[in-house]
């Protein structure tokens, strides 16, 4: 089987306007704050806006805030929490995030700045040094091949290595050579009561974290992510289908 391993900086090129993927049904999305539930992303998209949101990625436990111009879109977000999603108009040139660390406002970089119509976004806000964040934007496919479970990992951990992943008491890895600020998958998987996933440096044996044990179930997207500086430390959300909106 073979697993992409891409960055996380995303340029959305115009052809993502002609692929399909906009979910008809609303996303719960479960994660240790809480659970939310969001709109089907075509409903939303049939008004020309997009779903946005936000993990904070940062390490030492700093707490953000969000903003759009004038609108704040989240307020005092805490490390390791993933905000509800955003129904935002498409050009986000004017998004920005501040935290007290990080002196003066974060900005998307120019290829982020615009999104395609009607699709779910998640911006990971990411420390790079003492003073700097990185905002990056993944655009979230939440609909996974029929009756599988979706799997992707974010290396936010800076001075990390670059990582293997795979599952305990296996061989063969689920991802290889995951570097900072990357995204590795997302890739399907066979639903599963139980899966526990272990870090290591590329090509090495000795484990540096070992993740929590979750259920894939079908027709999810569970994203892990890495994070931290003298430590690693992760975390996750899961993304589900509900039942689609009856067209009116």
């Amino acid at each position: 089987m073979r697993h992409v391993i891409r960055p996380l900086l995303a340029t959305l090129a115009l052809t993502l306007a002609a692929c399909g993927g906009r979910d008809s049904s609303p996303i719960k999305t479960t994660s240790a704050g809480g659970a939310e539930v969001s709109p089907a992303a075509d409903s939303v998209g049939s008004r020309g806006h997009s779903l946005v949101r936000v993990v904070n990625a940062t390490s030492g436990g700093k707490t953000i805030t969000v903003q759009l111009g004038d609108r704040t879109l989240f307020n005092e977000l805490a490390a390791g929490t993933v905000s509800d999603y955003s129904e935002v108009a498409t050009n986000l040139a004017m998004f920005s995030v501040l935290s007290a660390a990080a002196p003066g406002a974060t900005m998307l970089s120019q290829a982020d700045r615009i999104l395609v119509d009607g699709n779910r976004y998640t911006v990971f806000v990411i420390t790079k040094d003492v003073a700097q964040q990185e905002l990056r934007v993944v655009r979230d496919d939440v609909i996974p091949d029929s009756g599988k479970a979706r799997l992707r990992l974010i290396h936010a951990a800076p001075g990390g290595p670059e990582f293997d992943v795979q599952s305990p008491g296996t061989v063969d890895r689920l991802f290889r050579g995951v570097k900072f600020l990357a995204e590795a998958g997302p890739t399907d998987l066979n639903p599963a009561a139980s899966i526990a996933l272990e870090l290591r440096a590329a090509g090495e044996s000795r484990i540096l974290l070992k993740l929590p044990s979750v259920e894939l179930r079908r027709s999810t997207t569970t994203t892990f992510v890495v994070t931290g500086t003298d430590k690693l430390v992760g975390f996750y959300f899961v993304d589900a289908m509900m039942k689609a909106t009856p067209k009116p």
